[in-house]
């Protein structure tokens, strides 16, 4: 009997994980009296602007389930972090190709997420979510 409940579990658990498709999540401190704007309205290519040499016009995240970056960011801007989560097949497409090595911390490599305003009506597509800390 016990081997029969076993393998009703392990039956029912296979197909509810393959079907639900992974999340990646990037993370961004936004600056000061930005976060809830991003939250509400996404981003906009007003709140990101470019104007060389020192503004680009992109947005920076802290790449994929590593949000070390934005904490270090959000100690100076104290607005929290905002989480977009977007699944792996859409994140691949739009914004693997855009990870860049940040730097090395505990033996770690650090990747952040560069977006162009061209790609913010794919990216606000995705859930946000702004918490504390």
């Amino acid at each position: 009997m016990k081997e029969n409940v076993w393998k009703s579990e392990a039956f029912y658990m296979e197909p509810s994980q393959s079907k639900s498709p992974q999340i990646i999540t990037i993370y961004k401190a936004p600056q000061k009296r930005k976060g809830q704007k991003l939250l509400k309205e996404g981003f906009q290519p007003v709140d990101f602007p470019y104007n060389p040499p020192y503004v680009d016009g992109n947005c920076y995240f802290a790449g994929p389930n590593d949000r070390s970056i934005a904490e270090e960011y959000n100690q100076c801007y104290k607005e929290g972090i905002l989480e977009v989560s977007i699944d792996k097949s859409s994140y691949e497409q739009y914004f693997k190709s855009l990870e860049y090595r940040y730097d090395e911390k505990d033996g770690y490599e650090r990747m952040e997420v560069i977006v162009p305003q061209r790609l913010f009506a794919i990216l606000n597509q995705f859930p946000r979510a702004l918490k504390p800390h």
